[in-house]
């Protein structure tokens, strides 16, 4: 079988291997079925935003089971995951937020405090509760239980992803769906 985008290899995973584990972060434990139901919960959430297609939505944290969930649900979406890197300073993140004109960033605990700095006026998604006018996973989890429908053209974009030119400044690299199915299966 030969899938062709990242969201349909996780489908597959689910189907064939549903009691397997698929993620582990400390003590958390996530089979295939587990990560396919909060994907497809937060897939849901994120297509009833109606955004557009194209539209960048940010994931600015530290590394966790909830980015990863993040990541899988956006690639199950029509909207382009720009991921912001944790180390950068909130300066440099606001220039990556105006340049992929980001209007939606998905964060945690630790990283709110940075967008705060910046002024950020755009939607704000929390991997858990910290505020009542914030959305959190926990809460989207609690709601989103439909079954979710897969229709992203795969030679779309995917992912922007910053990196420094060689005169400091940041650019933008934009990845395709295909381009990251190929990466998979390289690996």
């Amino acid at each position: 079988m030969s899938a062709n985008s990242i969201r349909e290899l996780l489908e597959v995973a689910d189907r064939q291997n549903p009691n397997k584990i698929a993620l582990i972060e400390n003590a958390q434990r996530y089979t295939y079925r587990e990560l396919f139901i909060k994907v497809n919960q937060l897939a849901n959430y994120f297509r009833q935003l109606e955004l557009g297609e194209g539209s960048r939505v940010g994931i600015y944290s530290n590394k966790s089971s909830e980015q990863v969930i993040a990541i899988l649900a956006l690639l199950s979406t029509e909207y382009v995951i720009v991921p912001i890197t944790r180390f950068l300073q909130p300066e440099q993140v606001e220039y990556i937020v105006k340049d992929a004109s980001i209007d939606t960033i998905i964060t945690d605990r630790t990283k709110i405090k940075n967008i705060e700095k910046m002024g950020f006026e755009g939607r704000v998604i929390t991997f858990e509760p910290l505020r009542d006018e914030l959305v959190s996973f926990r809460e989207i989890y609690k709601c989103f239980n439909s079954k979710y429908r897969y229709t992203t053209n795969n030679n779309s974009s995917a992912v922007i992803t910053y990196s420094f030119g060689s005169d400091g400044s940041q650019k933008g690299i934009v990845i395709g769906h295909q381009n990251l199915i190929d990466g998979a299966r390289v690996v």
